[in-house]
């Protein structure tokens, strides 16, 4: 996502049992478009890749020893993917990463593997 423009818009309020600040994420995918809410206008991939990337920053931050990511490859394919995978891969240097994932991209550049199967009776 080379042309992103990620935003955030904090706006104080008084604290409640739900909070205090209201807190919004705002994003352009496309050079020239300005930002809009991220929960409106991105993809199902573009929210993998946010995601993906609010994860890592937090993770960085809070010195997070294990990072999960449940189908973070949700919505792409192909480079996408790869670049997905080759993230991962980066962070695992630093924390453990266990990644739910469909994608040979991805699961290609792990250390290890485990198959999970689910099965039904009747």
């Amino acid at each position: 996502m080379p042309k992103v423009r990620f935003c955030i818009t904090v706006e104080e309020g008084e604290p409640s049992p739900d909070g205090g600040d209201e807190i919004a994420f705002a994003v352009s995918a496309n050079a020239g478009e300005a930002p809009r809410p991220m929960g409106k206008i991105a993809s199902g991939g573009e929210l993998s890749r946010i995601m993906l990337c609010l994860q890592c920053a937090l993770a960085e931050v809070e010195q997070i020893p294990t990072l999960i990511f449940d189908e973070i490859d949700t919505g792409i394919s192909g480079h996408a993917a790869q670049q997905v995978g080759v993230k991962l891969q980066s962070i695992a240097r630093n924390v453990q990463v266990l990644c739910v994932t469909h994608l040979p991209q991805i699961a290609a550049l792990a250390d290890h593997h485990f198959r999970i199967t689910k099965t039904s009776d009747d």
